[in-house]
Parts: structure tokens; sequence; C-alpha cells
């Protein structure tokens, strides 16, 4: 299955450059047939290119007594396809541009049991577990610089990232660029989900287990969390600045969908089938603005948010100032204010979430062109958004109105870290520490690190660190721990490169841990 599917971009990929090939003979006259003299265009080949990156990794993880609780023999490959100017006239450096992109990624888990994936074992399934999934990342055909340099646009699955974060969906999506200094983009389709082929649920809001349920209709009653996946219609769209250098804002929109049924118990009930609804109904829909700007002699600042108009809460707020203070010193201040929100199916959202509050203090330091330092400070505060008793009233009874929860105190936690790095010709030698502190536990440790070029071809890698970790709230589970990381590798050619290494860890708590991996990363182009 995986090699007829990396097979098939190939495909495509080698289709499309073939016709692109005759695309612009406006004889429309077959290949090996007799048109005269070619055209001057059509002897430029096209730019193909052909990546690929595989990396293995085989550990296991114990317990204290030694008893093997994870195995993991992990095989993750990707394959990517791009091929340029398919649409292309050199001649005229402004004139529209057609490019095809896609990448597939194998993501597989051989140390896992087959049990695993065996509905008729119910008490070793793991429901929407693969051994061996396929997802395809992205592919898509984009063109832009069309009618007169107004539109672009992409046709297939693609990625939207902005203050709503990494999004992915299937679909269409079309933007005009205006001569005022800003943009109109609107798109649509289907949110990229898990249990949909080669899909992943990496780009899903929070809060529901979906997945494929094909098969458990012997057993509805069969781990009725699991909720079934179904397709989820999607639309969005964006107003941002263009033109500027220095200056770039965007005003995002989106809205998703969820459909099919979903099951409204998550627990089986011996009297009774499971409860479902059916119907369209909101999973998400969210607004969000974002701003950066910078002034090469003096700083930058970026500053944004995001709301979730379904909760109606604020779930992000975020704010950067960098200052430019000197050619070599460079201090910056970050805020950051984090809510959990969830898909709207999830019981999640109608809880209280508890917000995040995250202040940084950052400098960067390059003395020369070798040697750079950098350091910071952190703090973050976590609070419940309720009302002060005096606010609510109380039920005749004496009880608390319904919905009321105690004011909870600030809850702050600090951290601080250093780090810096010497250049040495074709390779570097490093150490960072770090250290977090918290009525619950603390953190500290650090580590020395370094990595050598030799002859152009051959890499030498190492690692070694020392951390201590104290849990306050389980007693006799602090411990130091000390690791290194061994590596070695050869670079086959330019941007392709075998890496092999190997971790040893070890401490009182979870004694000794092992892992190897192998890298295999390839870069083909024509």
């Amino acid at each position: 299955m995986r090699a007829l599917l990396l097979a098939a971009v190939a495909v495509i990929a080698s289709t499309l450059a073939e016709g692109s090939a005759y695309a612009g003979d406006a004889t429309g006259v077959e290949p090996g047939a007799s048109a005269g003299p070619p055209s001057p265009t059509r002897d430029r080949p096209l730019d193909a290119e052909v990546t690929t990156d595989t990396a293995a990794q085989f550990y296991e993880m114990r317990s204290p007594t030694g008893q093997t609780i994870l195995s993991r023999r992990r095989l993750t490959s990707t394959l990517g396809v791009a091929v340029y100017d398919l649409f292309d006239r050199p001649d005229d450096p402004l004139a529209p541009t057609v490019t095809f992109r896609a990448r597939l990624r194998y993501d597989a888990d051989y140390g896992g049991s087959a049990d695993e994936t065996e509905i008729a074992r119910a008490d070793r399934l793991v429901p929407g577990f693969s051994r061996g999934p396929v997802d395809l990342m992205y592919g898509y055909i984009e063109g832009r610089r069309f009618f007169n340099g107004l539109m672009g646009f992409r046709l297939g699955r693609q990625y939207v990232t902005d203050a709503l974060g990494w999004w992915s969906f299937d679909g269409g999506q079309i933007k005009v660029t205006t001569p005022y200094y800003f943009a109109v983009e609107v798109y649509g389709g289907l949110e990229q989900r898990g249990g949909l082929p080669l899909s992943t649920s990496r780009f899903e809001r929070d809060g529901i287990w979906r997945g494929d349920r094909s098969g458990y209709e012997r057993d509805p009653s069969l781990y009725p969390s699991f909720q079934p996946n179904d397709i989820a219609p999607a639309i969005g769209g964006a107003l941002e600045s263009a033109g500027f250098t220095w200056l770039h804002g965007r005003l995002t929109y989106r809205r998703v969908y969820n459909t099919g049924a979903s099951n409204v118990s998550q627990f089986a009930s011996a009297l009774r089938a499971p409860a479902t609804y059916d119907g369209s109904r909101i999973s998400q829909e969210r607004i969000g603005y974002a701003v950066e700007g910078s002034l090469p002699t003096l700083g930058g600042v970026k500053a944004g948010f995001a709301y979730d108009l379904y909760v109606k809460q604020m779930a992000n707020v975020f704010a950067s100032l960098d200052w430019y203070s000197s050619d070599k010193l460079t201090l910056s201040v970050d805020y950051d204010y984090f809510r959990p929100t969830f898909d709207a199916d999830s019981i999640w959202s109608f809880f209280m979430a508890m917000p995040m509050n995250d202040v940084g203090l950052r400098a960067s330091w390059d003395p020369t062109p070798r040697l750079g330092v950098s350091g910071g400070l952190r703090a973050r505060a976590f609070t419940l958004q309720t009302e002060d008793e005096a606010v609510r009233g109380s039920s005749p009874n004496g009880l608390a109105e319904a919905n009321y929860y105690p004011t909870s105190a600030v809850d702050p936690m600090g951290g601080a870290n250093l780090a810096g790095r010497y250049r040495i010709g074709e390779g570097h030698l490093g150490a960072r520490g770090v250290a977090d502190v918290h009525r619950s536990g603390d953190r500290v440790g650090m580590d020395v690190y370094g990595e050598r070029t030799l002859e152009t071809r051959y890499v030498l890698q190492a690692r070694t660190g020392v951390w201590h970790w104290n849990d306050k709230l389980r007693e006799g589970r602090d411990a130091t721990n000390f690791g290194y990381v061994l590596g070695v590798g050869y670079k086959l050619f330019t941007r392709s490169l075998v890496l092999a290494d190997f971790q040893h860890d070890m401490n009182r708590v979870a004694g000794q841990r092992f892992r190897a991996m192998l890298w295999v990363t390839l870069a083909l182009a024509n």
C-alpha cells in the first residue's frame, strides 16, 4: 500500500511535467508529429524536485521493576514532489505561474501489537490505532499573478497558518491582491480529519476522540467515547495588508461544521444502546487578528488575538517587542494569554477552563561572528475566570448559586534559561541550561553538545547532560538523570544525509534506558 501511494505521487508529478511540456504549443500537434521548427520557449525544461526523509527509531520503555511497558519500532518516511513552471513564460517575469506540490507521510509503529488493531480483541483494542498509517500532508496546484497580478489560487489539500493557528483542509482558495495595499482571501472545503482516507487528526479541535468505526457494528456499545467521523465542511476568509515591506496585518475568520452521528454518552450502558444525535452543527467558529512590523535600525513588534465565537471567550492574546539596542544585542519582552477551547461537540466546552498568563524577557548577544549567547527569564500564572463572592448572592436554601465557583488564587511559576554556541569551521560547540521552579515541583539541568563535519562529508555529533527534577506532589519521585547521545553520519551529496545516533539515559526512578535512531534524508532535482 505504501509503495503504491508513493509511486502515485511520482506518477502525478511526471504526468504534469510531461503534459505541460506541450501546453504552450498552439498547434496542438501530438509528440513525434511534424509541426515545423520547435518553439524556443518549449525547449526550456521544467523545474522538478523530489525529496524524501526517513527516520527509524528503536527503543523500549520499562518500569522500575524491569518489565517492558512500551515497545517501539518506528519508521517515519516522507516523500515530496514539486513541479514548477507549468505555465511559465520566461520572456515575461510578471507572467502567471502554476506549480504543483505534494508530500506523503508514512508513520509506522511495528512495535505495536497487531491485537491493538483487532476489534474482536476488546481487551487489547486501541480504537483508531494503525500500525502503518499514511497521510497526505499536502497536495495542491497553485497559481499566481493571474489577471495582471491580481489573483492567485490553490486547489487541493493545503495548510492555513495565521492567528488561529495551523490548520489543514481539502478544497479551494482564492486570493485577490488589490492595488490599494490590501488583499482579500476566501476559501472553503472539508477539514482534514482522522479516520478519513489519507488523513490525520492533527488539525482537529481538541476534546473529541474521533476515527473510523467501521467494523464496530457488531457491538455498538464498544468504546462509545470513540466517536464516528464524517466530513466537516468549512469556510473561511481573511483580509490582510499587501505591498508594505515593514508592516503586515491579517484579519481572519473560520467556521467548521460537524456532520454525521455522535454518541451522547461516553460510557457504555448495560441497559440500552448508546444514544446518538445527528445533523449539521457547529464544530468551531473563531476570529483572529495578527500584526507584525519591523524597522531595521530600531526593532520589531508582533501582536494578535484569537476569539472563540462559540464559547464567547478570548482564547489567545499575544504580544512581543524586540529592541535592536545595537548591532550585536537584541532585547525582547513577550506576553501570552492562553485559554483552552474545544470542539463544540466536546463536553469540555461546558466546563471552567484555567487560563495561562506568560510573561518573558529575552536577550540575544552576538559579540563575534563565531560566538552567540542568549538567555531569558519567564513567569507563568494560572487563574480561573470567576466572579468575586460578594458579587453573587445565595439561594434560599443556603447553597451557592448555580455555576458559581470560588475565586481562585493566582498560582505562579517561574524559570530561566541560558545558552551559548561557538562556531568552529564546519561545526560548533554549545551549551544550554534551564531552571523551572513551582510549588509542586522543580526542574534544573544543563546540556553540552557539539557537531563537526570532516572533509565536508563525515558528520560527528555528541551531547551529554545532567538534569534533576523534584516532584513535590509524589514523595520519592525526585531523581537526577545523566544521559548522553553519540551520532555519526555521512553526507551523500547536497541536502542528503545518512545519520545514526545512540542515546543512553540513567536515573534511579527509571533505571537504564536506551534508544537507537537512523535518519536518511535525500533531495533529488532534475
